[in-house]
């Protein structure tokens, strides 16, 4: 730190740097970028004063913390930026982002919505399918157990008949044996 006059303080690059927590490049840097004015000593070395420093802090502030842009900074020192309005800004743009955030993922959400739609549409078109087979199968059963069991009772009707006939058969020789006169024998032992 050194003293212009009483009144007036300057400090070295060395000093500034560590006033301000900025490196020395990007002070340089800071300088270029803003047009600063700083003081120079005969020799050419840069001198800093309280202005200078505070000036350093602020935009050093506004960059990181406040994430202005280079552009923004220039347009502050020029006076066409209203603080207040940089940080109205600033809010409403990290609330468009955050409803950005909102959207993509509403998006997001609702791909994986169709997509488990699509999905199910296509399970539910092969348990269609595999329905339809089933019906197929069971009506080609059922035809076949119908015609099975028309066969059979055809089988029955006629096995009945057939019985019913023999029977007719049976029952008529059985009436011929007893209508028939009886022989020698039959009188003789009395049958």
């Amino acid at each position: 730190m050194l003293e212009k006059n009483e009144n007036e303080v300057v400090y070295t690059l060395k000093d500034t740097v560590k006033l301000t927590g900025l490196s020395v490049d990007l002070i340089r840097l800071y300088e270029k970028e803003f047009n600063l004015q700083i003081q120079r000593t005969e020799g050419g070395h840069r001198r800093y004063n309280k202005q200078n420093i505070d000036l350093l802090i602020e935009i050093k502030k506004r960059i990181q913390e406040q994430n202005w842009s280079y552009k923004m900074i220039n347009q502050w020192l020029q006076g066409e930026i209203v603080p207040e309005a940089v940080e109205v800004q600033s809010n409403l743009e990290k609330k468009v982002e955050s409803l950005e955030e909102k959207v993509q993922e509403l998006l997001n959400r609702s791909e994986k919505d169709e997509q488990f739609q699509l999905a199910l549409i296509q399970r539910l078109d092969e348990q269609g399918s595999l329905i339809k087979k089933l019906t197929e199968k069971l009506d080609h059963q059922d035809k076949y157990i119908e015609n099975n069991l028309e066969k059979r009772d055809e089988k029955l009707t006629s096995a009945i008949r057939e019985i019913s006939d023999t029977k007719k058969l049976i029952a008529a020789a059985q009436d011929n044996l007893d209508s028939k006169p009886k022989g020698f024998w039959s009188k003789i032992f009395g049958g």
